[in-house]
């Protein structure tokens, strides 16, 4: 009994070093689920926790009109923690997107079109068109960013994520990814932040901005740490960590203008080595693969005669153009990585970067508010045109935008006041929303 004990405390401690919480707090997280007709807290626990004599678990987390686990409770939202449901439900849920964003459910063949806050199932299929961007939150509070070409497929798990790659590129914090060819991509930690990214000639590398991950091909794992990446070629374990600089297709700008996935703690310092350099080696040489920080700059131009901005962050450390003290408008930027010894390297090419805090703007819409429909057709069409827009939602559901900015969408109307919500965002996550009432007052003889 003493090493049965001894086993189960180890292995609890296993999970907290490793960055993992214990099960007591990720009981805590809960997963929302609307009861259908005709289930009971009975019927609840049978499909959802694995054994029908488990419902008084339902009951603990929820207060609902009725004890009696055999009487019909449709209708009800109930939440279970994630801890006990069964693998095949648990839920995840598209927070934002810039179209064109595609789902597939699980065993089906059809691509449909997605809708902003949607909620994605186990094992469904999500696709990014060009120029689209997606973000998923899972139960876990995890939030993955999905860019543009990419397709994955997504598996909400117990405590870490988990997310099949079969193409494109995509950011993270605490999940596990898995790439074309096997390779896995587990973070260590809770504040991890990196990118996974399959290339078109199915390569694929990782570039870690905080934290530590664990990359894993062929059975050889190597661990990368913040400022560096990895690349894993069909076929062949991991290459030994390199700084990012070193990777043709490493963009500077994922380093400073992606807003962080998670809050994240504040940025560790990697210390300097204490040992002395070995002989004939200079501390350039020994420190050449520590990164500890990045000196950023911008400009109007690619001379850098005259800069707007200069700062220096440590790794892992982020910043929002969008909170910068300058103008509206594009800039020329450029980024110098810092070593442990404070020893600047060469600056990156120029690349140009844009802030926009401006929102869409709403050139036109039809019907006006409180406008009043009257007689047997119960409907109208709500018509616009958007300035700068990306995506247009009318009450919650995509529609159309032509080249023009011009969009439309029919909508039922009920008797009384109806309430229309129409929401625009740009690609840089600026927004409009705009509410307007409609009234219907059917016929008599309609009504009847």
């Amino acid at each position: 009994m003493r090493r049965l004990r001894l086993f189960f405390w180890g292995f609890l401690a296993a999970i907290t070093f490793a960055g993992l919480p214990p099960c007591a707090r990720a009981e805590e997280i809960l997963q929302e689920i609307t009861v259908s007709p005709g289930d009971t807290m009975w019927s609840l626990a049978n499909r959802y926790l694995k054994d029908p004599q488990r419902w008084p678990e339902i009951v603990k987390y929820n207060k609902l009109p009725t004890s009696d686990p055999t009487i019909a409770i449709a209708g009800s939202k109930i939440k279970i923690p994630i801890m006990l449901i069964k693998e095949e439900y648990r839920n995840a849920q598209l927070v934002r997107m810039i179209p064109e964003v595609r789902y597939k459910r699980k065993n089906e063949s059809e691509w449909l079109e997605a809708k902003p806050d949607m909620t994605l199932k186990y094992e469904d299929s999500l696709r990014t068109m060009k120029g689209a961007q997606a973000r998923v939150l899972f139960p876990t509070k995890e939030e993955v960013q999905i860019n543009e070409n990419s397709y994955v497929v997504l598996k909400p798990e117990k405590i870490l994520q988990e997310i099949v790659m079969i193409q494109g590129d995509i950011r993270a914090s605490r999940a596990k990814v898995i790439m074309p060819g096997g390779a896995v991509v587990r973070p260590r930690g809770m504040s991890s932040d990196y990118q996974a990214k399959v290339r078109e000639d199915k390569s694929a590398v990782v570039f870690v901005y905080k934290g530590e991950v664990d990359v894993t091909a062929q059975g050889q794992t190597v661990r990368v740490r913040e400022g560096f990446g990895t690349q894993v070629m069909p076929s062949l374990p991991p290459s030994a960590p390199s700084p990012l600089p070193a990777f043709k297709d490493f963009d500077p700008t994922e380093l400073v203008t992606q807003a962080a996935v998670l809050p994240v703690d504040p940025p560790k310092v990697i210390a300097a080595p204490r040992e002395a350099a070995p002989a004939g080696r200079s501390k350039s040489v020994v420190s050449e693969n520590i990164m500890v920080g990045y000196e950023i700059q911008l400009a109007q131009t690619a001379k850098f005669d005259k800069l707007i901005f200069e700062k220096t962050e440590k790794i892992g450390q982020t910043f929002d153009i969008k909170k910068l003290s300058i103008a509206d408008g594009a800039y020329v930027m450029r980024i110098a990585f810092i070593d442990a010894f404070g020893v600047r390297g060469q600056w990156s090419a120029p690349t140009t970067v844009q802030k926009d805090t401006s929102p869409p703007e709403l050139v036109s819409l039809t019907p006006e508010n409180n406008q009043r429909f009257m007689g047997d057709e119960s409907y109208c069409d709500i018509i616009g045109t958007v300035k700068d827009a990306a995506m247009v939602a009318v009450n919650g559901d995509l529609v159309f935008l032509s080249p023009t900015g011009r969009f439309t969408k029919f909508i039922s109307l009920v008797p009384g006041k109806n309430e229309v919500t129409i929401l625009a965002r740009d690609t840089q996550g600026n927004e409009i929303t705009v509410r307007r009432t409609v009234d219907y007052l059917p016929s008599p003889s309609f009504s009847r």
